[in-house]
């Protein structure tokens, strides 16, 4: 929902033989910016996911030996699923609460950073008519 309004206010200031370049810089800020934020979203969810697993296992086997009874692993030592789900429901939901911080403090900067007045979107519709005007005008010269 922000990707667009972001580039149309990033350009509104921007001059003509300027736009390119500009247009570039967003675009490469976006791609940079989704790398860096899936590769911190990644690393925040398997953490979480590793250290409740972690927590779990720790919790179920001192629950073990405190009734007294032996601590082994599940048959063929792999964890139970019920551990392994639990661990992923809380990393991955840990992983949507930052993705959900993330946004909010992107909606923050962008209310409060960006400034566009009514005169700016002004100008710009006014360039956009004058280019639709004399594109419709072309055609026509050329009968």
């Amino acid at each position: 929902m922000l990707f667009m309004p972001l580039t149309l206010v990033a350009l509104t200031r921007v001059p003509d033989r300027d736009a390119g370049l500009a247009s570039s810089l967003l675009n490469t800020g976006q791609q940079v910016g989704g790398s860096i934020g899936l590769a911190l979203l990644g690393t925040v969810a398997w953490t979480v996911v590793a250290n409740s697993i972690h927590a779990q296992v720790k919790a179920a086997a001192a629950a073990a030996a405190k009734a007294g009874q032996p601590v082994h692993p599940a048959a063929g030592g792999h964890l139970p699923s019920a551990i392994y789900d639990h661990a992923l429901s809380v990393g991955f939901s840990r992983g949507f609460l930052v993705s959900a911080v993330i946004a909010l403090l992107g909606f923050l900067v962008a209310v409060v950073m960006i400034r566009v007045t009514r005169e700016d979107l002004a100008g710009a519709q006014d360039s956009m008519a004058l280019v639709t005007t004399e594109a419709e005008a072309e055609p026509a010269e050329a009968m």
